[in-house]
């Protein structure tokens, strides 16, 4: 399928309505870089996608980047994807305490991540 590079990594359309964002950077500090990002996905693959998110390279963000990105309408639900369980206990508490707009779970596992945002409604990749 599609697939695009932005300022903060790498996009994939994995299927109809379910995109892959695989971060490249170490940090999202700069809200400007991460709004540049945003639109340059909408303006690729339009609204109202699924995601599958991979920031498991990035290492520091800031609470303005997270409120920003909990904040976005266009997302349907999001599967972030952790290193292990710490990372996973911080992403649970990022979500618990932005309480972003749309479903959102953490997993470890690519395959059950994708599972789960085809049960909220996302189309299965194709193979």
């Amino acid at each position: 399928m599609n697939m695009i590079m932005t300022p903060l990594g790498k996009v994939e359309q994995l299927s109809e309505n379910l995109i892959k964002v695989t971060t490249v950077l170490k940090k999202a500090t700069d809200i400007k870089l991460v709004q540049r990002h945003v639109e340059e996905i909408e303006e690729h693959f339009g609204i109202d996608h699924y995601y599958l998110s991979d920031p498991r390279s990035l290492l520091s963000t800031t609470l303005e980047v997270r409120q920003y990105l909990a904040n976005q309408k266009e997302i349907k639900a999001i599967a972030v994807l952790v290193k292990n369980g710490t990372t996973a206990m911080l992403a649970n508490m990022f979500v618990s305490f932005s309480r972003p707009l749309y479903p959102t779970k953490v997993f470890k596992d690519e395959t059950k991540a994708i599972a789960w945002l085809v049960e909220q409604g996302a189309n299965a990749p194709k193979k």
